[in-house]
């Protein structure tokens, strides 16, 4: 990829990231928190199938795929300061949120070693994005298990 084509990706990806932050916020209000996030997984797979089958030339599916990507990484970033919230309280919500994005920041760190390891070790990147897509749908069947929890409580 050429500098110019790479800074184009960059850009689009970081412009979805913004756009899914606010239509997160949306939608987080309309259908609950934790479904946003629920979503957000369902399409980060999505996003991931479309770059497992992107092969080098496929310009449209590739900004297809990665603006799926960026909406959903600005989707757990726009919905995890008002679940925190929701979960502690408003009171200290900014201490609370700076322990849960300790979380973010692992996965953002550990995630691309891991990743960069398989592309290390096949030469490829599609085992890469399943491992992603595993990923994904274990946070997805997160989802399930707090709202399990969640109906306990709430019992």
């Amino acid at each position: 990829m050429s500098v110019v084509s790479a800074t184009a990706a960059v850009s689009t990806l970081a412009l979805f990231n913004v756009l899914g932050r606010i239509l997160a916020g949306s939608i987080s209000d309309k259908i609950g928190r934790i479904n946003t996030l629920a979503l957000a997984c369902v399409m980060s797979v999505i996003g991931l199938i479309l770059l497992y089958f992107c092969d080098k030339g496929d310009v449209v599916l590739f900004y297809i795929a990665i603006s799926v990507i960026g909406i959903c990484f600005g989707a757990f970033m726009g919905v995890f300061p008002g679940f925190t919230a929701d979960q502690f309280g408003p009171k200290n919500n900014s201490v609370n949120y700076g322990i849960m994005f300790i979380g973010f920041a692992l996965a953002g760190t550990v995630g691309p070693i891991i990743l960069n390891k398989i592309f290390a070790a096949t030469g490829s990147y599609k085992n890469a994005f399943l491992t992603a897509m595993v990923i994904s749908l274990a946070g997805l069947g997160l989802t399930f298990v707090y709202r399990s929890i969640h109906k306990s409580k709430a019992a």
